[in-house]
């Protein structure tokens, strides 16, 4: 019966003459691309540092019709399969689990939707995705959800004890050419070879955007541009969200069979100044590097950040990466170590490994991110670098510095992951409460402590301040994949975490769960709250 059903659906689904769209922002379902993106190996035109990745893009690779497993059902294979003009599937989620040592033991997570490709032709291709979600979060995640109204890069919290939110992605995609691509939707994107990204990751709520793509030579150049929302005191009310919008680029060109060079920089606006309506500044579709100069010509107060990456092939297998972000510098208080506030960068180091040890399949990966106070501030909190409550970057933020190991082996249908995160951060105290220290990136930074002369601190703003609190944070997942496309699975996790303030109680969450889980898009439980949100 199911080699009918399948045989049916394959006689409908009549295959179209290339792949076209992208493949799903989610490491459970990319991650076997990302090991092949060897550019000295494979094609110069691949950039791992671009995700989510153009399907079209991976036909350049070696075995990749090979690299995923075979799903348990065939009707259900046979649905999701890419070359067909028409493709989809069910999203599921049935989880339960217990948190030890918590007031309510029990947890659940109940989720489900659909996904779909439509290619209408060699160069148009649609998607949309939705999802919905009924869960009760171990005490870390609920605390979040309390204070910030958000699930981590899942929407709006409703409701208290247990939470329902949704979310849904959709695009329309035109390859205008060889060279060119459009893409009209909503969703997220990510920048770096990182598990983390401090240029833009996928830890905030998805959002509407455009994004042109340009590929010739060894060079691929991103032009995003993106409407964001700031939802504090809005009661989770859509139409009173305060609208700004983001403008980005990132160039990323592979110089040497084995040496990377990525610049990344992002403006972002507020649309209502106090007298009028800003709308989308015309300013900012300048699709050439850099933004500087044109902040500086319209005399603009907009928050400009700017970024650089180097990454190093080195080996058969293995990559050293790196990101070094600025929000502002000036060399002198660098040198100075004096803790000016207006020391606002962040640096990350890592090395990823990919059939380690001659081991197909297992991944090894060690990064470190570290995160000056007050980046990602500005002034206007509105101009933030953060969106629907989270931040667009880093999850923790600003004012910390993190030590990661990551394990991913997969075998068959088989997968396992372990990632294993030691951070240290600044923490408000009750004290200060209204004054910032660098790690509320939802204050303004001229917020700051006040002198004897009632002036704003300049100095003296460092790593951990105005408390310090760390945490050990372990994910360990184990999983049989029922369909790859999709990423669901069978799945049996555990998170370990152990939260250690200077001032204050500790709290320890020991949370294991198992069911049915999709991993359509990437989950984010790294997660600390260590402010409040000005309203």
């Amino acid at each position: 019966m199911r080699r009918a059903i399948a045989n049916v659906i394959g006689l409908i689904a009549v295959a179209a003459s290339a792949q076209q769209g992208w493949v799903p922002l989610s490491r459970t379902i990319d991650g076997p691309y990302t090991a092949l993106m060897r550019p000295y190996k494979s094609d110069p035109t691949l950039h791992s540092a671009v995700r989510p990745y153009a399907r079209e893009d991976l036909s350049l690779l070696a075995l990749k019709d090979t690299l995923l497993p075979a799903g348990q059902w065939a009707w259900l294979q046979a649905c999701t399969d890419p070359t067909n003009k028409w493709s989809g599937g069910p999203l599921v989620d049935a989880s339960l689990g217990a948190s030890f040592g918590e007031k309510d033991l029990l947890k659940y997570r109940i989720g489900g939707g659909a996904w779909s490709d439509v290619s209408l032709s060699d160069r148009w291709t649609l998607h949309l995705d939705a999802m919905v979600w009924t869960e009760s979060l171990p005490d870390y995640l609920d605390s979040l959800a309390v204070l910030q109204y958000v699930t981590p890069g899942e929407g709006y919290a409703n409701g208290t004890g247990g939470v329902t939110h949704f979310d849904w992605n959709g695009y329309a995609d035109y390859k205008a050419g060889k060279y060119l691509r459009f893409t009209l939707g909503r969703g997220k994107n990510f920048f770096g070879e990182g598990l983390r990204s401090l240029f833009l990751s996928d830890n905030a709520y998805s959002y509407p955007y455009l994004r042109i793509t340009t590929t010739a030579w060894r060079i691929k150049y991103v032009n995003l541009f993106t409407a964001m929302s700031d939802i504090r005191g809005t009661a989770g009310r859509w139409n009173q969200f305060d609208l700004k919008f983001a403008s980005m680029h990132y160039l990323s060109w592979n110089a040497l069979k084995r040496l990377n060079i990525g610049i990344f920089e992002s403006i972002i606006w507020q649309d209502n100044d106090p007298n009028y309506r800003r709308g989308f500044d015309v300013n900012y579709l300048n699709p050439v590097l850099f933004y500087r100069p044109v902040e500086y010509s319209t005399g603009s107060p907009d928050n400009a950040l700017l970024g650089f990456a180097i990454n190093l092939r080195v080996g058969k297998r293995a990559l050293i990466y790196s990101q070094l972000m600025f929000d502002e510098f000036l060399l002198s208080n660098v040198r100075a170590g004096d803790g000016w506030y207006g020391n606002k960068q962040g640096l990350q180091l890592g090395l990823v490994a990919h059939d380690a040890f001659k081991t197909p399949g297992l991944m090894l990966r060690t990064e470190f991110n570290y995160v000056r106070p007050f980046m990602y501030t500005h002034s206007d909190t509105r101009q933030n670098y953060a969106h629907f409550n989270q931040p667009l970057a880093h999850p923790y933020g600003s004012n910390f510095w993190e030590v990661l190991v990551q394990g991913d082996y997969r075998h068959n249908d088989w997968y396992f992951n372990d990632v294993l995160s030691f951070s240290l951060a600044g923490q408000d105290t009750s004290a200060a409460a209204n004054s910032s220290f660098g790690n509320n990136i939802f204050l303004a930074e001229n917020a700051r402590i006040l002198r004897d002369d009632l002036r704003s601190q300049n100095f003296g703003f460092y790593l951990g301040d105005p408390s310090t609190v760390t945490v050990l944070h372990n994910e360990l997942r184990l999983s049989r994949i029922i369909e790859p496309r999709s990423g669901i699975m069978l799945e049996a996790a555990l998170t370990t975490r152990v939260r250690s303030p200077e001032a204050g109680d500790g709290q320890v969450t020991n949370f294991f769960r198992i069911g049915i889980v999709t991993h359509f898009r990437d989950r984010h439980p790294f997660q600390d709250v260590r402010y409040a949100l000005p309203e």
